[in-house]
């Protein structure tokens, strides 16, 4: 994906339903919680942008609210944001810009879709939660304050791992058609599947220098079929994970040369 921001047209339909006739709202790939620059014009239907904002909203208020508060990331409402953080557990409220607060990730290993294990076998038990955060602030903070960094958030491992999903699903929209793949990844994201760590993965990440996230299509070739999946790294100069997903299936020699040649004309361009 091209540093942002860019925008991309729209579908003409939602791209979670396929309505039409209907108001489509623009969807950011990356939320703009999270600080997403890129776009998909007129994407999202009014019921699916609840759906979506929902499991986002869980993320960006419950798993990263400090810390988002904190390293002063994008919001809506920037006028209601706090100028001070108050410390769990102690009677005093720090300025923000000052207070430790560390990015909560999930670290997952391999998804059971790249295990070979059965979509029914659920892996998000032995998810780890690890911690991002700035070891500079940290110590100054303790030396200041005389304080042990405490954490404060909302444990929501399934609308994060949802949050993933979709933004895989719109890193591909940006160079592919809804209709262009079978989309193993839909479902999960609308809630009619539950196993998230099915098609949700990752692995140690290394960080990325002067870059805030980085997506990438990527595809595993077989004799009969095409595997589409999508690389993730959210705050990619951190330590955080590297997250993949897997999107679906292209069927067809003529279609998965297509798709082939999108995705690398998207690359190029």
């Amino acid at each position: 994906m091209a540093r942002g921001p860019k925008y991309y047209p729209s579908k003409g339909a939602c791209i979670y339903c396929s309505a039409t006739g209907t108001t489509l709202s623009d969807e950011h790939v990356v939320p703009l919680s999270l600080g997403g620059t890129h776009v998909l014009r007129g994407a999202s239907c009014t019921d699916c942008r609840v759906i979506t904002s929902r499991f986002e909203g869980a993320v960006a208020q419950g798993l990263w609210r400090d810390a988002r508060t904190a390293f002063n990331q994008p919001t809506r409402h920037k006028k209601n944001r706090p100028t001070h953080i108050a410390v769990p557990g102690a009677p005093v409220s720090i300025p923000a810009g000052e207070y430790p607060a560390g990015f909560l990730f999930y670290k997952m290993g391999a998804s059971g879709f790249q295990r070979g294990l059965p979509e029914t076998h659920d892996l998000s038990p032995l998810w780890e939660m690890v911690i991002v955060d700035d070891d500079g602030r940290r110590d100054t903070y303790t030396k200041k304050y005389g304080l042990q960094p405490t954490l404060r958030f909302r444990h929501v491992p399934d609308d994060f791992a949802r949050t993933l999903a979709k933004i895989a699903y719109c890193q591909a929209l940006t160079a592919l058609n809804p209709g262009d793949f079978d989309p193993l990844v839909l479902p999960y994201i609308m809630g009619t599947k539950k196993n998230l760590s099915y098609i949700v993965g990752s692995q140690d990440g290394a960080p990325e220098a002067n870059n805030g996230y980085r997506l990438t299509t990527g595809y595993a070739q077989l004799p009969d079929r095409l595997i589409l999946a999508v690389e993730i790294r959210l705050y990619a100069n951190t330590h955080a994970p590297t997250y993949q997903v897997i999107l679906g299936t292209v069927m067809g020699q003529s279609e998965i040369a297509r798709v082939i040649a999108a995705l690398h004309s998207a690359e190029d361009g």
